[in-house]
């Protein structure tokens, strides 16, 4: 039983990955109210540990004071933790939560999620079957400005939405060394792992999920990659919104890591990003009222740290396995369509967003009109038929 007034006791399963091992150990130094125990490398050699990770699992367990294992079964067996986070390649993501999810321990699974639908379903299947919280991460929902446009749009700041525009810069392949496996075109991509970011914020922001998406991607700065450096997405929400999302993995200069237009019936929202400053984000409100600078949130949820607060409280995940599943099915639905050049269904067909016109009640003494002809009068100038 885990218990609010103890820190959670977490591991770490995997350490053969670029930012994941080293960003969590961080996260959960600087916090009170969690400890990493203990860490497993899923039997991955030493060599290829440090090829990834930039240092050997000695280091790791000396530097985050966690208990080196090599074996999941004897972490898991040992240690009675809380919680772990899977850091592994995405294509192991399915088959190391369903190792996992037997211990009863709560699992964070780093994006990408998964690679397939099928592995996206193993994962939700192995969380059910054993009754414990998967959260995936992270999500730009929590960051200040996305959150302070929430709040907005909840309140009715700008009324209904319907159009909304993301743009999301994420450095270039050149971070990742050769032979790391998020260079593989079989572990997703940017396709997956930058489009994560943004199918999930435009169903949280739009309120809806996806119904279609058409997808056009591209290399244009990157000759040795195998995958796009630059794409777009176009999304059609259920209820008839719609949304578009630039990924740039291209820009080798100073750049905006994120700009947002979001239009509603009743005013616009605007997120702008000094280049290179993320602290310098502002979000402006557009209404007829004129042009407002809304405030930040005070404290929002850390975005890659969120699964930590929500574990300790028991909650249901905000961003659950099968909430991720759905996020990944648009990002395959995605690459389907710039690879078919089409635009590919991956839920209901959308609902009209036609203006809804309210009947004029006729006066008791007025003539009915006919219904046999229709009018043959000429619309005025300028008048709509």
């Amino acid at each position: 039983m885990k218990s609010a007034a103890r820190p959670l006791r977490i591991g770490v399963a995997g350490l053969a990955a670029l930012y994941w091992p080293i960003t969590i150990a961080r996260g959960i130094a600087a916090r009170s109210d969690a400890r990493l125990v203990a860490f497993s490398t899923l039997g991955v050699g030493d060599g290829e540990i440090e090829r990834h990770l930039g240092m050997r699992p000695g280091e790791y367990a000396r530097t985050f004071g966690a208990k080196p294992y090599r074996d999941l079964d004897d972490m898991m067996g040992t240690e009675r933790l809380d919680a772990v986070a899977l850091c592994t390649r995405h294509t192991w993501h399915a088959r190391w939560v369903e190792r996992l999810a037997p211990f009863g321990a709560d699992i964070f699974v780093a994006k990408t999620f998964a690679t397939t639908g099928a592995d996206a379903e193993r994962i939700v299947a192995a969380g059910r079957k054993h009754r414990v919280r998967i959260a995936v991460g992270p999500s730009a929902r929590f960051l200040p400005w996305f959150a302070a446009v929430r709040t907005a749009v909840d309140a009715g700041r700008i009324g209904t939405p319907f159009a909304l525009r993301i743009g999301h810069h994420h450095g270039t392949l050149d971070v990742f060394r050769r032979g790391d496996f998020y260079r593989d075109p079989r572990e997703g991509g940017p396709e997956l792992s930058l489009g994560w970011y943004l199918v999930d914020l435009a169903m949280q922001l739009l309120k809806q999920p996806v119904s279609r998406v058409s997808a056009e991607y591209g290399t244009y700065t990157t000759p040795d990659s195998p995958f796009m450096d630059c794409g777009r997405l176009t999304l059609r929400m259920a209820d008839g919104a719609m949304a578009s999302c630039d990924m740039y993995f291209c820009n080798r200069f100073a750049f905006p890591s994120w700009e947002m237009e979001m239009t509603g019936d009743k005013g616009a929202l605007l997120v702008r990003q000094s280049c290179g400053h993320p602290s310098a984000t502002k979000v402006v409100l557009l209404t007829r009222s004129g042009r407002r600078e809304l405030a930040l949130p005070a404290r929002s949820p850390d975005w890659e740290l969120f699964w930590i607060d929500e574990f300790r409280a028991r909650r249901t995940p905000s961003v659950s396995a099968e909430y991720a599943a759905e996020v990944t099915r648009v990002c395959l639905a995605a690459r389907e369509a710039a690879r078919k050049g089409s635009v590919v269904g991956c839920g209901p067909a959308p609902r009209s967003r036609a203006p809804h016109r309210r009947a004029v009640p006729r006066r008791p003494d007025s003539p009915r009109r006919p219904l046999t002809r229709p009018s043959t009068r000429r619309p005025a100038p300028g008048r709509a038929r």
